[in-house]
């Protein structure tokens, strides 16, 4: 109901941020638009993964111990409530995105100037993040990295670009990350990497519209 209200606002003011989101809608799942935000959407929540993970291991560089990440991943630690954390991260990626939009809209209308608008979020975004991570102060210039990122996807390459991003960084949040897959706890972080590879590789084929991905231009020349 709240997309209901506000989309048509969003649609005049930054009608390129919602015309993959509404494809997909539509159900162009083939659409090469679709599939390029997906990609691309995918390679940033790669890098606020990164960035995050930087925060909570860098107070080691500096000689302090090593922060200890607790999330929502902790919770039910030792089942496999797959199913429930996997729902989850699809209907936060998809909630975050849209709560960012319409605050960026907010600020908008209040502040009279986008770029003030964005300044805005990003420091809302950090300040968020850092609290619910629970990031060590002088780590924060990471976690506002990542929330640069999270607007900088949404500015540049709009609302499903944005979802991609937020659902792969969800992994992180809500299933143990670990490289060692023979571990009794790796099974749900597995199932949950393969369906993010899976996604980018959709994206990945999808964008390329049928076309190649070497030409025969350059041998042909």
């Amino acid at each position: 109901m709240l997309y209901l209200a506000l989309e048509p606002f969003v649609r005049r003011r930054w009608p390129t941020w919602i015309i993959s989101w509404s494809r997909l809608l539509a159900g162009g799942f083939r659409d090469p638009l679709v599939g390029r935000d997906f990609l691309i959407g995918a390679v940033f929540g790669v890098g606020i993964i990164l960035t995050f993970t930087l925060a909570f291991i860098g107070p080691r560089w500096i000689g302090r111990p090593l922060q200890l990440a607790l999330g929502p991943a902790a919770d039910g630690f030792g089942s496999h409530p797959f199913i429930e954390k996997f729902g989850i991260q699809i209907t936060a990626a998809v909630f975050i995105a849209f709560i960012t939009l319409f605050l960026l809209l907010l600020f908008v209308l209040v502040l009279r100037r986008e770029r003030l608008a964005l300044l805005a979020v990003w420091i809302l975004s950090t300040l968020v993040a850092t609290l619910l991570a629970q990031i060590t102060p002088i780590m924060i210039p990471f976690s506002a990295m990542g929330a640069l990122l999270l607007v900088l996807v949404l500015y540049r390459f709009g609302l499903l670009a944005m979802i991609s991003a937020l659902f792969l960084f969800h992994l992180w949040v809500f299933f143990p990350i670990t490289t060692e897959f023979t571990a009794w706890y790796a099974t749900d972080f597995t199932i949950g990497l393969a369906i993010c590879v899976a996604l980018a590789v959709y994206g990945f084929y999808t964008g390329l519209a049928g076309q190649p991905l070497f030409g025969g231009k350059l041998l042909q020349d």
